[in-house]
């Protein structure tokens, strides 16, 4: 039982971060590729053509990183450095690229537990995929913040109609994002919001900094 666990988990865990890393590149490539025959403009598919072959490269590169891991068996290799929140506003220039209008804000301090900074970077970075496939039109807002000994990372989005194409999903982005949080024993909520006029999608997490502390 407890092998039969530990594969289960370990499964678990690889297929979050394929997932992670994959996605955000495979959406954008679908959607500027839908964009791109749908009008017949040369500009607009060049700039199209330009998006998808810089998404196509990274895509590319972090799925031969991942893959060189699980080939390797040796302990020889030093282990891929688990991305950062250093690495949020590299993250964000990416979706800008992509054509979301991505507002950064955070103030998360330092000296974060290495599992609280790889769970807050993987569900921004989610989050921030979510909305190039499904937000309607306006500002994306990434807010950090730490208190009383919680991490809290909220992203929002307009929600409702786009006019522009959109990538299927499957909604497994989501069921990643609520078992990083669950593993660190935070809190997390996914949905539709009354924002002014209209409404947002918003993604909320809590992730407590000590171990084994509910948020």
């Amino acid at each position: 039982m407890d092998r039969v666990q530990a594969v289960n988990a370990e499964r678990a865990r690889m297929a979050r971060e394929l997932h992670d890393m994959v996605a955000n590149h495979l959406s954008a490539i679908a959607i500027h590729s839908t964009a791109a025959l749908s009008l017949d403009d040369a500009a607009t598919t060049r700039r199209a053509l330009d998006v998808i072959r810089e998404n196509s490269v990274e895509g590319l590169a972090e799925m031969r990183r991942l893959i060189g891991i699980l080939r390797d068996t040796g302990g020889d290799t030093e282990p891929s450095a688990a991305p950062t929140l250093d690495g949020l506003g590299a993250l964000a220039e990416g979706a800008r690229a992509n054509g979301l209008d991505v507002r950064l804000e955070a103030a998360h301090g330092e000296g974060l537990p290495a599992p609280v900074e790889l769970a807050a970077y993987r569900i921004v970075q989610e989050s921030l995929t979510n909305a190039l496939k499904h937000a309607a039109p306006g500002p994306v807002r990434v807010a950090l913040t730490r208190a009383d000994g919680v991490l809290h990372v909220c992203v929002t989005s307009p929600y409702g109609d786009r006019d522009g194409p959109s990538a299927p999903g499957s909604g497994a982005g989501l069921v990643g994002m609520r078992e990083r949080t669950a593993l660190l024993h935070g809190t997390f909520e996914a949905g539709p919001e009354p924002a002014g006029d209209g409404k947002i999608w918003a993604v909320r997490a809590a992730l407590p900094l000590t171990e084994g502390d509910p948020a």
